[in-house]
C-alpha cells in the first residue's frame, strides 16, 4: 500500500510475540489510513479556497445581476463546506411543521357557485390524477398523469372564483397541487429512461410548456412555499443555476426526504463539476443506505 513494505512472518509465532507484531501491523496500516484522509482533507480545503477566490474575481464582471446571484450563491455554499464534515440529512426530517396536505376534494364542501355535476366532475378528474401519480408508477404514468393534470388545472382555472384560487380556501391548495403534479410529470420527461420511451419531439414546445407550467405554480404560490420546494429546485437546475439549486436545497434540508436532499446533493455537486465535494457527497449518500438502484 502507496510503497509500504512491512514482513509478515507470524505464521510461526505464537503467544505474546504473535499478538505483538498483530498489534504493531494495524498501527502501521492504522497510521497509512490516518494520513491518507488527512492530505484528502488538506487538498480539498486547498481546492476550496482556490475555487472561492476564483469565484470572487468574477463576480464583480457578471454579465447581469441574475449571473450575479448565481456565483454568489456558489460562492456561499463554498464557503460554508469544511471538508471532512459534510453533513448528513437531519435525522428527524421531513420536518413537516406548517406544510400544508393535499386536500381532497371528495373531502371538501361543493362551493355554491360551482354545479353539481360539475363538481364530481371535479372530483373524479382528481381521484384518477392521485390514482396515476404515484411514486412507485409515476414514470410509466406519465403521459395520463399530464393530461389529467391539465384537464384538471384547467376546469379548476374555470370554476373557481378568485378568492378560492388562493391559498387561503382549500380548494386554491388543489389547484396548486395538481400545478405542481402537471410541472413535476413534465420535467420528469427530460430524465433519460424516460425520453427512450417517450422522446421529446418538440423540444421548443415542450420547454414552453413546463416553463408555463411552472410558472403559474409560482405566480400562485410566490415561490414561497416548501411543499413545492423540490420542483423549484429542478428548474434552478436546469436553466444552469446549480449554485441556487444548492442554496434552496440546504435551506430546506429539514423539509425533505433525506434520500431526496443527499441525492440531489450529491448529483448537483457532479455536475458543477465540484469534484471533493462531490466525492464526500457521494460517500455520505451510501453512508444513509441508499443507492440509485432503490
Amino acid at each position: 500500500m502507496n510503497g509500504l513494505a512491512i514482513p509478515i512472518r507470524l505464521r510461526k509465532c505464537t503467544g505474546p510475540a504473535a499478538f505483538a507484531g498483530l498489534v504493531v501491523l494495524l498501527l502501521a496500516f492504522s497510521a497509512v489510513g490516518s494520513h491518507a484522509e488527512e492530505r484528502t482533507k488538506v487538498d480539498a480545503d486547498r481546492w476550496r479556497n482556490q475555487k472561492v477566490e476564483s469565484i470572487q474575481t468574477r463576480i464583480p464582471n457578471a454579465e447581469s445581476s441574475d449571473h450575479r446571484l448565481e456565483l454568489q450563491a456558489r460562492q456561499s455554499w463554498l464557503r460554508r463546506w469544511t471538508p471532512g464534515q459534510m453533513p448528513s440529512s437531519p435525522a428527524d426530517a421531513p420536518d413537516e411543521t406548517g406544510l400544508v396536505d393535499e386536500p381532497l376534494l371528495a373531502n371538501l364542501d361543493r362551493p355554491k357557485a360551482i354545479q353539481v355535476d360539475d363538481w364530481r366532475t371535479l372530483i373524479a378528474l382528481q381521484t384518477r390524477l392521485l390514482a396515476s401519480d404515484t411514486d412507485e408508477e409515476r414514470k410509466e404514468n406519465l403521459r395520463t398523469t399530464i393530461e389529467l393534470a391539465r384537464q384538471l388545472e384547467a376546469a379548476l382555472s374555470r370554476q373557481l372564483s378568485s378568492e378560492s384560487k388562493s391559498l387561503t380556501a382549500p380548494t386554491g391548495w388543489v389547484l396548486a397541487y395538481t400545478r405542481y403534479r402537471l410541472g413535476r410529470a413534465l420535467a420528469y420527461r427530460e430524465l433519460p429512461d424516460v425520453r427512450e420511451v417517450w422522446p421529446i419531439s418538440d423540444p421548443d414546445q415542450y420547454e414552453e410548456q413546463l416553463v408555463a407550467a411552472y410558472g403559474r405554480l409560482m405566480k400562485q404560490t410566490d415561490g414561497k412555499r416548501r411543499e413545492f420546494i423540490l420542483l423549484q429546485d429542478r428548474m434552478f437546475r436546469r436553466s444552469g443555476k446549480k449554485g441556487r439549486a444548492l442554496e434552496l436545497l440546504e435551506a430546506n434540508r429539514n423539509s425533505i426526504e433525506p434520500k431526496w436532499y443527499l441525492k440531489k446533493r450529491r448529483d448537483l455537486l457532479q455536475e458543477l463539476g465540484w469534484d471533493p465535494p462531490y466525492r464526500e457527497a457521494a460517500q455520505r449518500y451510501l453512508q444513509a443506505g441508499y443507492d440509485d438502484e432503490s
